[in-house]
């Protein structure tokens, strides 16, 4: 009887080992928190919980699963490709943009970011983040002229990037980068190609008209030399002259002649 009381002291001492084993199984969480992240361990209760309820950690951490709560910021750079979407114009013509930016949050900011929103990185990515993305498009639109918008795109984005790197650094992110395109709507867009369209035909019938004057002239030119030469070698002919380059083809022989006509006669004298 002690034998098999002793065996049931062991198995119960056994069965409690192993319910406190399994308690601080499931109360406590050891995780490892890697280099490129920034652990928040958060208060869910106690007197700290909405105060001061939020602490930054690397490395191995143990926390208590009830009553805190893990979260990991990524230290490294992270880059969202967000869907296109519209912007006005101050004249409020619509343009297409498709951005993709790049961000981080250091260290130091991790629990500022965290406090402030208490999201996720991919939560922050929708709502906070793409927010000002939105808003730094459309405010720096409604500044261009259509036309202007148009012919600066390279300098509208410029300043885009420059006020979203402010609005994101007040919130607690690092902007470091952004990528898009600006471009008309279809309509717009249609309407310049044929603005285009036409300005190209129009510099074609300026250049048609341009050679054609040019041919034009250089005909005109051509008749003014010939008439000019013509001209000159009518007042270079004088009957001296026609005299003496019918001498010059004479071959000496009287012609013949059997009609009994009187015979040509060339006045070989000198005028006096």
């Amino acid at each position: 009887m002690k034998t098999t009381g002793h065996i049931v002291k062991i198995g119960v001492s056994g069965i409690i080992a192993i319910c406190i084993g399994f308690l601080l199984i499931t109360t406590f969480a050891i995780e490892r928190i890697d280099s490129g992240q920034t652990g928040i361990i958060v208060n869910l209760a106690g007197s700290e919980r909405g105060v001061d309820d939020a602490k930054v950690e690397t490395g191995w951490v143990i926390y208590n699963r009830f009553m805190k709560q893990l979260f990991e910021y990524p230290s490294f750079a992270q880059i969202v490709d967000y869907e296109p979407f519209d912007i006005q114009d101050k004249k409020g013509t619509i343009f297409k943009t498709d951005p993709t930016i790049e961000y981080y949050i250091t260290r130091e900011n991790a629990k500022i970011v965290f406090l402030r929103y208490r999201k996720t990185t991919e939560e922050l990515e929708r709502s906070v983040i793409l927010t000002e993305v939105k808003n730094a498009y459309k405010d720096i639109a409604g500044l261009y002229e259509t036309d202007s918008l148009i012919n600066n795109r390279p300098a509208f984005e410029k300043e885009v990037e420059s006020l979203l790197k402010e609005r994101l650094s007040q919130r607690g992110f690092t902007f470091s980068n952004i990528q898009s395109s600006v471009k008309p709507n279809d309509v717009l867009q249609a309407a310049i190609d044929a603005k285009n369209t036409a300005v190209q035909n129009a510099l074609k019938v300026e250049n048609e008209k341009k050679a054609a004057i040019a041919e034009a002239e250089k005909v005109v030119a051509a008749a003014k030399g010939k008439a000019d030469a013509n001209r000159i070698l009518q007042q270079s002919i004088t009957p001296e002259l026609i005299q003496l380059k019918a001498v010059e083809k004479w071959d000496g022989k009287m012609p013949l002649s059997t009609s009994g006509n009187t015979l040509p006669f060339l006045n070989l004298d000198k005028k006096k």
